[in-house]
């Protein structure tokens, strides 16, 4: 029988991603000689990360008249952002490491493209999980259950005994429910809207959420 996994999204569950954007928007204002109000603009237009990066690049490069396209803008965030993400607690990593211990199998699932990777090597996350599956990497995006196929797949973990936890209603939780699973929803602040399903716990972090998984 093989063993029971945990899927675990990244961006604002594993990692704080809000914390490690702002820092970059510090960063990439401040180095082009802009203060704070325009750093409170770069996190405005963020969508707390569910907006697409094109729109985002063209509005900076029009309201700062920036010379450089917006691929080249582009690439430059995906090479600097990473390195601003804070790395895990060690009250994560030390929980990631004891469910493994005690037989899990635990796997970074996350919509996003090929420098989620960075995230994930820079943040501390890969000593202590089996698989990471971004969806830029497999074409196959949450909440959509072939990316947690292939991530049991990989980690060698039984999806029919496996939990989830995420921040994401729709890219988590749905998947969650649509597999049968525990689905453990991250409030961060918010309150659940979502009529269709709900989550079978909340959790207002990620350590007070993998302490509700069994093991």
């Amino acid at each position: 029988m093989l063993p029971p996994i945990l899927f675990c999204d990244l961006d604002n569950t594993l990692i704080d991603r809000a914390a490690g954007y702002r820092a970059w928007a510090e960063h990439f204002a401040g180095a082009l000689g802009r203060g704070p109000d325009e750093v409170a603009w770069l996190v405005s237009i963020d969508h707390d990360g569910m907006r697409p990066r094109e729109p985002i690049f063209e509005e900076i490069r029009s309201r700062w008249g920036l010379d450089d396209s917006v691929a080249n803008l582009i690439r430059r965030y995906r090479r600097e952002y990473p390195r601003f993400v804070p790395a895990i607690s060690p009250a994560v990593a030390t929980r990631l490491a004891g469910l493994r211990l005690s037989g899990w199998r635990v796997a970074v699932v996350t919509n996003g493209p090929p420098s989620q990777r960075a995230k994930v090597e820079g943040c501390g996350l890969l000593p202590v999980v089996d698989a990471v599956v971004i969806s830029d990497e497999i074409g196959v995006s949450k909440p959509d259950l072939h990316i947690f196929r292939e991530a049991a797949r990989i980690a060698g973990g039984d999806i029919g005994r496996a939990w989830l936890i995420g921040d994401n209603p729709e890219a988590d939780i749905a998947a969650a429910v649509e597999m049968g699973i525990p689905g453990i929803w991250l409030r961060r602040g918010r309150h659940w809207v979502e009529p269709r399903w709900r989550p079978s716990a909340v959790a207002e972090s990620i350590e007070e959420a993998l302490g509700l998984v069994p093991g």
